[in-house]
C-alpha cells in the first residue's frame, strides 16, 4: 500500500469543500454509489476495500459500502485521502468519486448554494424536532383534567340531591321542562339558607374553564399537561397551537362532533384507540392538525 501524502490544503478549503459536498443530496445512483461497485470482467459485481486517512493520519480498511455511508453521515469527508487496489496514488474522495463518475458517463451534479442552504435547515429542523409525549404522559394529564371536571360536580350534586328532590323527579322524570323547575326551585331553596356550596362550585368551574383556555391559547396546554410537561404544539413545524387550533378545533369543535346522532359514540370510541398509533396522534389532533410533545424547559435550546 502506497504510504499517505502529505496535505497541503489548509482547514478552511477543505470546510468548505465538505461542506459543499455534504449538501448534496441525489436521488437514485450518485457517483458514490457508483464508486462502491467494482465491474470485473465476468460483469459480476464484488466489494472494495479503500484505505482512508485523513491529513497523515490512517483512519482504517473500509468496504465502497462504508465509504459511501460515511460520505453521507458526516463519517468521511469528501478531502480525506483514499486508496484501493489499482489505483496509482492516493486520491481524495471527492476526486476519486468524480474519476468514477467520469469513467462510469453519470455526470456530478453541480451543487446549488441555495438549495444546499435549504437542505441544511430541513436536516437541522428535523433533528431538533420535540419528543412526543409518552402514553403515560397523555393518560395522567387527561385523568387530572377529567378529575378537575368531575370532583366539583360529585359535590355539587351531593348538595343538591336529598331524598324529597330525588323522589320528584323520579316523578317528573319524563319532563324535562319540569325537571329544569325543580332543580331551580331547589337550588334557590339550598341559597336561601345561607349554603355558598353552590356558588363557590360555580365559581370554581368558570374559574377552571377560563383557565383551561388562557393556557390552551398561550402554552398549548390544559391544568393536567402543565402538571405532566407536555404541550399541544403545530404538527407541522411543532409551533404554538394557538387560540383557534388548542381551544376551538382540538377540543370544542370535537366535543359538539361527539353530541352527533349515530356516529357521536363511535367517533369517541375511535379517539381514546387511535392514542395507541406510533405517533401518539388521536382523531382530535387529526382535526386540529396537531401533536403533543414534551414541553421544552426555557433556556433549554
Amino acid at each position: 500500500m502506497k504510504s499517505v501524502p502529505r496535505r497541503a490544503e489548509g482547514n478552511g478549503a477543505g470546510r468548505r469543500r465538505r461542506e459543499e459536498w455534504f449538501s448534496n443530496r441525489e436521488t437514485g445512483l450518485d457517483a458514490v454509489g457508483l464508486a462502491a461497485i467494482k465491474h470485473t470482467p465476468h460483469g459480476n459485481l464484488q466489494p472494495m476495500k479503500y484505505h482512508i486517512a485523513r491529513g497523515e493520519e490512517q483512519l482504517g480498511t473500509f468496504s465502497d459500502l462504508d465509504v459511501s455511508a460515511g460520505l453521507r453521515n458526516g463519517r468521511f469527508q469528501p478531502t480525506d485521502l483514499c486508496w484501493a487496489e489499482g489505483m496509482k496514488d492516493w486520491q481524495t474522495l471527492e476526486t476519486h468519486m468524480k474519476d468514477v463518475a467520469e469513467e462510469t458517463g453519470t455526470a456530478q451534479p453541480p451543487v446549488i448554494p441555495a438549495i444546499a442552504a435549504l437542505e441544511a435547515e430541513v436536516r437541522k429542523d428535523r433533528a431538533s424536532r420535540l419528543e412526543q409525549a409518552s402514553l403515560g404522559q397523555r393518560l395522567a394529564a387527561a385523568l387530572v383534567d377529567l378529575a378537575s371536571i368531575l370532583v366539583p360536580m360529585m359535590i355539587m350534586f351531593t348538595v343538591l340531591i336529598d331524598e324529597r328532590f330525588e323522589a320528584e323527579i323520579r316523578t317528573i322524570q319524563n319532563d324535562p321542562q319540569a325537571v329544569m323547575d325543580a332543580l331551580q326551585r331547589q337550588i334557590e331553596k339550598i341559597q336561601s339558607t345561607g349554603n355558598s356550596t353552590l356558588m363557590m362550585l360555580g365559581w370554581f368551574m368558570d374559574v377552571l374553564v377560563i383557565t383551561n383556555i388562557i393556557l390552551l391559547t398561550v402554552r398549548g396546554q390544559t391544568l393536567g399537561k402543565l402538571l405532566l410537561g407536555i404541550q399541544i404544539v403545530r404538527f407541522s413545524d411543532d409551533s404554538r397551537a394557538g387560540f383557534l387550533k388548542a381551544v376551538l378545533l382540538r377540543s370544542l369543535l370535537f366535543v359538539l362532533i361527539g353530541f352527533l346522532p349515530h356516529i357521536g359514540p363511535f367517533l369517541l370510541i375511535a379517539d381514546v384507540l387511535l392514542i395507541f398509533r406510533a405517533d401518539r396522534r388521536c382523531l382530535h389532533d387529526f382535526i386540529a392538525d396537531t401533536r403533543v410533545v414534551t414541553r421544552v424547559k426555557k433556556g433549554s435550546l
